[in-house]
């Protein structure tokens, strides 16, 4: 590897030339994109330093403490020929102007320059103006809107994923640019209120379920998450997640049975983070993510924005931010990468799992991400033998149902003997009757794996449910396949 100054890259023999270094970060983070490398002379000899746990604390702090707004630039550290540099990475740094010291500089080939003023009234404006900096619109609401458990909570989070300091003091807070003066921004009510739909009532996701390939099917489940940004994006993943197949795998290199999803978990989680990070909270809309039969959608209320395509998607490309604040937020929580690599990850997970690529379109105000489902006898469908009186597939049961293996198998076994409703809702952690009726009890009844045992009075209040002959018939096949 042969590395020379240029407009992009910085050399620096080592961390000791950190108070150096911050010029050009300053630079690099007022002209989109730049790196420092540590352990590499100016003249591109390779050196190499030691860098430990505390090397990585020190340049973290140092930029964060000396550079207005707060910078949070990727550290890492890489091997070349034999040898370890600290490599500190920004692109895109959605707060600009950024200063040092009071001066704001921009990079000019390979040296640092003062930002003129006209740059910088540029910079502000484009930060100011609630086209570009919508989420740092002023909330009708005292500093009180916002839960200090949950402030706490983030900075020990920050610092577990990204080494930010653990300080949650009021001058920390400041630097997150969740306040105009003393009242939160909207920034701040979605990640840090305990009911941020009081003052945006559609920000928040709707998931569902439906039986068949669009919506005028039966609805099988539904939540609205109306919790704040993080728990919107984990409640969003662990709903669709327990709402497709799930079966069990030897890896090969343990020899060891492990659970794998029929999509991967990781492009599902990415498609939900960058909804909530990205979506047009201006328009009067949810995220809606539903679940079909053959695909999961995810549908996010706003177009790409400017200067973005659907084919620079499925390019290396810059990541291009609405919602600068909540993003940085999401991003040192590590729920989101600001590198523009999520669409990249997501193509290659996919691909991974043998499934085709995402499709991404934009209709209306709306932009959709189609995750395909894995075809059930691809995945290692249950087939029971012709004659046998059940004759259903997995397949059938997976699909028609709605229900995994895990919970079809969990309701056999528990109602081999006769069970109250109740007793299957404790089972299950479930509350709503009438959800968990018509989501497990229902369809099991429709397809005679489960039986009443009061059939001529369905509503009575001693009603009871036994597994049939057909579901004691599919319960073999399931066990068998763990075996």
């Amino acid at each position: 590897m042969s590395l020379k100054e240029s407009q992009t890259v910085e050399l620096k023999a080592s961390t000791g030339q950190l108070s150096r270094a911050l010029e050009s970060l300053c630079a690099f983070a007022n002209t989109d994109l730049g790196s420092v490398y540590f352990g590499i002379q100016d003249d591109g000899t390779l050196k190499g330093q030691l860098i430990t746990d505390k090397t990585f604390q020190k340049v973290q702090q140092t930029i964060f403490n000396s550079i207005e707004p707060a910078l949070y630039p990727n550290i890492f550290e890489k091997e070349i020929d034999g040898k370890h540099i600290l490599i500190v990475e920004l692109k895109n740094a959605p707060d600009k102007p950024y200063f040092l010291n009071g001066k704001a500089y921009k990079r000019v080939g390979t040296s640092n320059a003062y930002l003129s003023k006209a740059g910088i009234e540029l910079l502000m404006y484009e930060r100011k103006n609630p086209e570009f900096q919508y989420d740092r619109t002023v909330v009708p609401a005292s500093e009180q809107l916002l839960n200090k458990d949950k402030i706490k909570w983030f900075f020990n989070k920050a610092h577990e994923e990204r080494n930010l300091p653990i300080n949650d003091s009021s001058s920390s807070i400041a630097k997150l640019n969740i306040f105009a003066g003393d009242k939160p921004n909207i920034a701040g009510a979605l990640a840090f209120s305990d009911n941020p739909t009081y003052y945006l009532p559609t920000a928040f996701v709707k998931c569902a379920v439906f039986e068949g390939k669009d919506k005028t099917g039966r609805m099988l489940d539904h939540q609205d998450i109306k919790e704040d940004v993080f728990k919107q994006i984990n409640l969003a993943e662990n709903f669709v997640l327990r709402n497709i197949r799930k079966s069990a795998q030897v890896n090969p290199d343990t020899g060891r049975r492990e659970s794998r999803y029929e999509v991967p978990y990781r492009a599902i989680r990415e498609v939900i983070a960058n909804a909530v990070a990205h979506r047009d909270y201006r328009i009067s809309s949810t995220i809606d993510a539903a679940v079909f039969d053959d695909r999961i959608e995810i549908w996010s209320p706003g177009s790409l924005p400017t200067g973005m395509t659907i084919e620079l998607l499925h390019q290396p490309h810059a990541s291009v931010l609405r919602n600068s604040t909540l993003a940085e937020l999401l991003y040192l929580t590590r729920y989101i990468e600001r590198w523009g690599s999520g669409i990249q990850n997501i193509k290659t997970w996919m691909m991974d799992y043998n499934l085709p690529q995402p499709q991404f379109y934009e209709s209306g105000a709306n932009f959709i991400t189609i995750l395909k489902r894995k075809k059930p006898e691809l995945e290692g469908q249950i087939s029971i033998p012709v004659g046998t009186k059940l004759g259903l597939s997995w397949d059938h049961v997976g699909t028609k149902l709605g229900l995994s293996r895990r919970q079809v198998a969990q309701i056999l076994n528990l109602c081999k003997k006769p069970k109250l409703i109740l007793d299957i809702m404790q089972e299950f952690n479930w509350r709503h009757r009438t959800k968990f009726r018509n989501k497990f009890i229902h369809p099991m009844l429709e397809n005679k794996l489960i039986k009443m045992t009061i059939s001529e009075k369905p509503k009575s209040s001693k009603q009871q449910y036994v597994t049939t002959q057909e579901g004691l018939n599919l319960l073999k096949e399931i066990e068998k396949e763990k075996e």
